[in-house]
């Protein structure tokens, strides 16, 4: 992941990721994204979550919340 921010900074101010599942729950590594965020110049993260594998998106949002905020951005 570093190496593809360090090519061209700071080009990715802005990343969209979609993995459609849960942050945290899927196959996209969030912590490694975030740990080359200041390489890559990133700004801002957008995560977007397109359909809800068991059809409860609230309950994929209360997940990604938690995710977020016990594993990934601690």
């Amino acid at each position: 992941m570093k190496d593809m921010f360090t090519k061209q900074p700071p080009f990715y101010t802005t990343t969209d990721v979609t993995d459609f599942a849960p942050v945290g729950a899927g196959v996209i590594n969030f912590k490694e994204i975030l740990a080359a965020k200041e390489i890559a110049g990133m700004k801002y993260l957008i995560v977007e979550q397109d359909r809800s594998r068991e059809g409860k998106p609230f309950d994929d949002i209360q997940t990604s919340i938690t995710n977020l905020t016990t594993k990934i951005l601690v």
